[in-house]
């Protein structure tokens, strides 16, 4: 094979870097300038003089990542490199654990435990040390005990129950010989620098390592792989503090800087060049992070000519926005020449936004995937309710049926559950006639049991008589079935908990009346299958549109991006800078990123009010950060974000205002 000339495959910036294969690099890549063609031509360089394929770490952060990074590397060089590793730092510290855990007191055949499995331990120790399992909300001290463990956070009370837990949880950690995602990280760096053996073992297996998405590492997988590097420095990391986004889950930019003490002697380059935005985007882009001041100096620039402005839509609701969007995708489907739904992400800041837009684009019959935060459908309460409607129009519905027969608890257990299936499976019938036969005077049920299940079937055909009808039948079974009083008994310290499932709820009724308007002739049967075919996966050709958090959006690319909910509040978000006042700068990193997805045309939404979560509707105001992008770059707008801004803040005194007189 003939051996790859770097200068005509890459440009001059990434050719430089990849052709740099010893010592250490620090390779500052810009959003869309390519780094993953360039690491991948790099390490093909590297095998091609002669580096043995044994000795390079290429590390990354997602399983996708990885497999694709060690897929084109492949291709490239053309043979099978079983001995190269190209993983994650997760699935690397669990290679080190399988070879070495021995030498800190554990076996080697440990288990990994998730978060479920910690939440169940957590629950075991609270017990264990003598207190009371809902006195301590398990989710959060499982936050909070991970970021002890790693250093993030330090007990405040070093003699108090959340300390004698937290120790607790550690020793039987160990005792069950168990490790979590944390000590994949954290227990290798203790093995390095406890047991310099094992460190010089694996700095001679790994001579040439490769960080992509530096920018993403927590001081914990810095601290594990400067110290792999330590002794041949041949360190190559590739990064963008400009997409730092993940602070909240321990990664830290400031590991750029940390590298460039611990390696004075690197070379530097910048991959400037984007091969994916317009102009005029990438402007913008560069305009709004430069108000970033701790930051590797660069600027995104572009061959491909500046492309169309930048729209700026101004909307009076929350609801105009989300349909505003819907009609504009179906618009642009019928228009624009081989586009595809899959062309199309729809960004939000916080998962609390996706409900709304998911809802509106199943009523208008546009297929959706939702990544980075819980579907609306997938909500429990809205899991429930729909299971019953499904039950109510499809006898044959098993599943459905399950789900309810026992929501809230009718005295319908486990062991009459198991044999009502039996019954269906011995005669080849539905679970629902299942139930309606063993209600019988042979049945082997109680008739206590047997009553229930009667009671059961009865109120389900008096709804069936209402399904050809449905305007309130969901009112209907949820007051039938006293499900807010069920909620009350699962969240008695939380009245809002209740409060915003049943609002769940209610938006759930609201948009099975609006679709039966917006669609002559349609009934109930088919707003069920309008929303099982927006939330199946299972038959997915990737061709839905991308709504998901700005968070998730990362890495990817697509040629229309709409932003929604582009408020003061939301982003940057209110609650983030009450935490800390600097994370504004993280803030804008992430419209950053938002902005930079966009291939072709990028459209920012707002709305005049949105509805809280407390069910409250509010006036509010565009994002701050909108005046920080020239006015100039945005498209058909007599206004300019600042005026636009000024004029809702008057809106909000004149209602404040209204609201004194009254």
């Amino acid at each position: 094979m003939q051996k790859i000339n770097l200068f005509k495959v890459l440009n001059k910036e990434q050719a430089e870097a990849a052709s740099e294969i010893k010592g250490p690099l620090l390779i500052i890549a810009g959003a869309g300038s390519g780094k993953t063609r360039m690491i991948t031509y790099r390490i093909a360089h590297m095998l091609e003089e002669g580096i043995d394929e044994r000795n390079i770490l290429a590390l990354t952060f997602t399983n996708k990542a990885a497999k694709e990074m060690s897929d084109r590397i492949k291709a490239l060089v053309g043979k099978p490199l079983k001995d190269l590793t190209a993983t994650t730092f997760h699935s690397f510290g669990l290679g080190i654990l399988k070879q070495y855990i021995h030498h800190l007191g554990y076996h080697n055949d440990f288990t990994l435990y998730d978060t479920n499995d910690n939440e169940a331990l957590i629950k075991n120790c609270i017990v264990s040390c003598g207190y009371q399992i809902p006195d301590y909300n398990v989710r959060t001290l499982l936050s909070f005990f991970s970021n002890l463990k790693t250093g993030r956070e330090t007990l405040q009370d070093p003699s108090g129950a959340i300390a004698e837990i937290y120790s607790e949880w550690l020793l039987t950690q160990k005792a069950y010989n168990v490790v979590d995602f944390d000590d994949l990280i954290l227990i290798p760096v203790r093995l390095f620098e406890s047991k310099p053996r094992i460190l010089e073992a694996v700095q001679e297996r790994y001579k040439y390592i490769m960080v992509d998405e530096f920018q993403d590492t927590s001081l914990l997988q810095y601290r594990m792989i400067s110290l792999i590097a330590s002794k041949y420095r041949n360190i190559a990391v590739v990064g963008d503090d400009d997409q730092s986004i993940y602070s909240w889950r321990g990664a830290n930019y400031e590991n750029i800087i940390s590298f460039e003490k611990d390696f004075p002697e690197r070379k530097e380059f910048k991959l400037e060049r984007n091969y994916r935005s317009t102009g005029n985007i990438l402007t913008a882009a560069n305009a709004l992070i430069i108000h970033n001041t701790e930051r590797k100096d660069k600027k995104l620039w572009t061959e491909e000519g500046s492309g169309s402005a930048i729209s700026i839509k101004r909307h009076r609701t929350s609801e105009a926005e989300a349909y505003w969007i819907g009609g504009q995708i179906k618009s642009e489907m019928r228009n624009i020449r081989e586009l595809r739904y899959g062309d199309i992400g729809v960004l939000v800041r916080t998962n609390a936004l996706i409900s709304e837009l998911e809802n509106v684009f199943a009523e208008m019959n546009i297929p959706v995937r939702v990544s980075g935060g819980q579907s609306f459908f997938d909500r429990r309460e809205v899991r429930d309710i729909l299971c019953y409607l499904k039950a109510l129009l499809n006898k044959h519905d098993d599943v459905s049926l399950l789900r309810i027969i026992n929501t809230p608890r009718r005295g319908i257990g486990r062991t009459t559950i198991e044999k009502l299936r039996n019954t269906a499976d011995e005669r080849k019938i539905p679970l629902y006639e299942a139930a309606e036969a063993m209600t019988g005077e042979a049945s082997p049920l109680q008739e206590k049991t047997k009553e229930n299940i009667k009671a059961f079937l009865r109120q389900m055909e008096t709804w069936r008589k209402s399904a050809s009808t449905p305007a309130n039948l969901i009112s209907r079974i949820v007051e039938d079935i006293h499900y807010r009083g069920m909620l009350s008994e699962e969240f008695p310290d939380s009245p809002k908990s209740v409060d915003y499932r049943m609002h769940g709820i209610e938006i759930l009724e609201n948009r099975v009346k609006r679709y039966l308007e917006m669609n002559d002739g349609a009934e109930l049967k088919d707003y069920l299958n309008a929303v099982t075919l927006v939330g199946d996966e299972k038959e997915d050709d990737g061709n839905k549109v991308n709504l998901m958090t700005m968070h998730a959006s990362k890495g990817l690319e697509f040629r229309i991006v709409y932003l929604a909910g582009i408020e003061d509040d939301i982003i940057p978000s209110s609650r983030s800078l009450e935490e800390n006042a600097r994370n504004i700068d993280e803030e804008r990193r992430l419209f950053y990123v938002a902005i930079t997805r966009a291939e072709e045309k990028l459209v920012i939404n707002y709305a005049d009010t949105r509805i809280s979560r407390e069910g409250e509707e509010k006036i509010v105001i565009p994002s701050r950060f909108l005046e920080e992008i020239p006015s100039d770059l945005f498209k058909n707008e007599e206004k300019s974000p600042e005026e636009l801004k000024a004029e809702q803040i008057a809106r909000m005194k004149e209602l404040l205002e209204r609201n004194k007189k009254h």
